[in-house]
C-alpha cells in the first residue's frame, strides 16, 4: 500500500510540474507566434486599415443609436428594446462584413495577389445577405442572454454572461471563414465552426489566447500609464502627466488594433492551413501546435490507464 501510495504521489508531483512546464512552453510558444504574425501583418499593412474602420463605424454606431436613445428619452419602454436590437444588428452587421473583407484581403496577399483596400470590400459585399442573417441570428442570441442576465443576481448574471459570452466565441471562432467558404446560414456556420474545432482539436481547443500575448503587452502597459497619469495629475506639471497619458493611450488602442488583427490573422492562418493550405513564411507548424492544448496521457509516467487530461 506504502508503494502505491507513494506511485500516486510521484503521479501527482510530476503532474503539476508538467502542467506549469507546459503553461511556460505555450507562453514562449504564443509569444513566438504573436510576433510572426505581427511581422506577417506588417507585410501588407493594408490590414490594419480594416481594424480601425470597424472601431470608427462602431463608434459612430454607438453614438448614433444611444444618442437617439438619450435625447428622446427613450430608456425603458419597448421602443428601446427595438433600439437595442437594432443597435446589435447594426453593430454585427459592420463586424462580420469588415472581417470578411479583411479575410479576402488576407488570403490575396497570402496567394501573392494582393487586392486593395477597396476591392476587399467591395468583394465582401457579395456576401451581404449571409452576413445580414447572421447579424440578426447574433442580435437575438444576445438579446435573450442579456434578458436572462436581469432575471439572475450580481453574481448570477457575470457567471452566466461570461458562460454565455464563451461559449459562444468558441462556437463562432471560425464563423467568418466559414462564411466564406461555404456560404451557409447561421446555423449550419456555427455547425460548421463548431464541427472543424472538434474535427482538428478534440475538445482541447483553447490556444486563441496565446496568439494575443504580443498585443496584450501593449494595452497592460497603455493602461497602466493612464492610471498612473491620473495618479500624478496635481502633484506633477499638467504637461507631464497629459504626455503620459497620451503615450498610455496610444499604446492601449495600438495594443486593441494589433490584439484585433492578431487573433483574427491565426484564425484565418489555421483555418486555410488544417483545410490543406501551407503556412505562411515565418510561421512553423510547431508554433501552430504549441499555441493549442494537446491531450496528454496519464501513461507516459508509468502508472497505467487509458484516460487522458487536458493540460
Amino acid at each position: 500500500m506504502l508503494g502505491i501510495q507513494k506511485g500516486f504521489n510521484l503521479y501527482y508531483i510530476y503532474a503539476i510540474i508538467e502542467r506549469y512546464a507546459t503553461m511556460f512552453e505555450n507562453l514562449i510558444s504564443g509569444w513566438k507566434l504573436g510576433s510572426a504574425i505581427r511581422k506577417l501583418v506588417f507585410k501588407d499593412k493594408r490590414l490594419f486599415l480594416f481594424p480601425v474602420l470597424a472601431g470608427i463605424l462602431i463608434g459612430i454606431e454607438a453614438i448614433a443609436v444611444f444618442g437617439s436613445m438619450f435625447y428622446l428619452g427613450y430608456f425603458t419602454s419597448p421602443l428601446a428594446i427595438a433600439l437595442l436590437f437594432l443597435y446589435y444588428i447594426i453593430v454585427y452587421f459592420t463586424s462580420v462584413y469588415i472581417l470578411i473583407a479583411m479575410f479576402i484581403s488576407f488570403r490575396g496577399f497570402m496567394a501573392k495577389k494582393p487586392i486593395s483596400f477597396s476591392a476587399a470590400m467591395s468583394k465582401a459585399a457579395s456576401y451581404k445577405l449571409l452576413i445580414l442573417e447572421w447579424a440578426v441570428f447574433e442580435g437575438i442570441v444576445t438579446m435573450i442572454i442579456r434578458a436572462i442576465e436581469q432575471r439572475l443576481g450580481p453574481i448570477g448574471s457575470a457567471i452566466f454572461g461570461f458562460g454565455a459570452s464563451l461559449a459562444m466565441g468558441l462556437a463562432t471562432a471560425f464563423a467568418v471563414p466559414v462564411i466564406v467558404d461555404k456560404k451557409t446560414g447561421p446555423i449550419s456556420t456555427i455547425k460548421e465552426s463548431t464541427a472543424f474545432i472538434i474535427h482538428n482539436f478534440g475538445k482541447t481547443f483553447g490556444g486563441l489566447i496565446y496568439s494575443e500575448l504580443y498585443s496584450l503587452i501593449f494595452s497592460a502597459i497603455g493602461i497602466i500609464l493612464i492610471v498612473a497619469a491620473a495618479l500624478v495629475l496635481g502633484s506633477v506639471p499638467t504637461a507631464v502627466a497629459t504626455a503620459i497619458g497620451v503615450v498610455g493611450l496610444v499604446l492601449l488602442v495600438y495594443g486593441i488594433i494589433l490584439g484585433y488583427i492578431l487573433s483574427n490573422i491565426y484564425r484565418f492562418v489555421l483555418y486555410d492551413y488544417k483545410n490543406g493550405g501551407v503556412l505562411p513564411e515565418g510561421i512553423s507548424k510547431e508554433m501552430i501546435n504549441s499555441s493549442i492544448r494537446q491531450k496528454k496521457s496519464a501513461a507516459r509516467f508509468g502508472f497505467g490507464g487509458s484516460g487522458g487530461r487536458v493540460v
